[in-house]
């Protein structure tokens, strides 16, 4: 398949620490292929000319493409190598495009790609562990306040939903509130 920016991808580890993710965040009402919910997120960008697969996570053990270095937190991969990742370990990595009207422009592509590098890369934004496991309990949404996010530290569709709100294909709000599975349903009954 031929990567697009903007295509995200549906990540499903497994082992124990993914299939509890999914779980807990999984919905009987969403739609058929997201009704077992995945486990991580991670966005086809357009960074400097390259199109690569952009995340936040503590779990790669590959160096980020754009800092050389081995990071937790936001950074960059060849697609191939982390959907590799998954397929040699067991899971899967679906894809899924934003369509007709609602794809990105070039503008826009390369808009989301500069942004990445600019306030995610270079300012080295860390992994949110406590905001990554607060928004995958089914608790989280009827509490009467959510933390402000300052995008200081981010976890991966915290990070998706930040950006996908920058242009607007994604409703403003907190993205702290984005657990996986709720971000894909959304997108994809949107």
């Amino acid at each position: 398949m031929r990567l697009e920016p903007g295509d995200i991808f549906a990540c499903y580890g497994p082992d124990w620490i993914s299939r509890a993710i999914s779980l807990q965040t999984s919905s009987p009402f969403g739609p058929r292929r997201l009704r077992w919910a995945p486990c991580h997120v991670a966005i086809a960008l357009d960074v400097s000319g390259e199109l690569l697969w952009c995340e936040s996570t503590a779990l790669c053990g590959h160096p980020c493409y754009l800092t050389g270095t081995h990071v937790r937190g936001c950074q960059a991969h060849e697609a191939y190598y982390r959907i590799n990742d998954y397929r040699q370990a067991g899971g899967r990595v679906d894809v899924y495009r934003l369509t007709g009207i609602n794809s990105l422009s070039g503008t826009e592509a390369r808009l989301l790609g500069d942004v990445f590098r600019r306030h995610f890369i270079a300012k080295r934004v860390a992994y949110d562990f406590a905001g990554a496991a607060i928004s995958g309990t089914r608790v989280w949404k009827w509490l009467p306040f959510v933390p402000a996010n300052v995008l200081d530290t981010l976890f991966c569709s915290e990070l998706i939903a930040a950006l996908l709100m920058r242009v607007g294909r994604v409703r403003r709000c907190n993205p702290t509130v984005y657990s996986p599975g709720k971000l894909m349903r959304e997108l994809v009954q949107t």
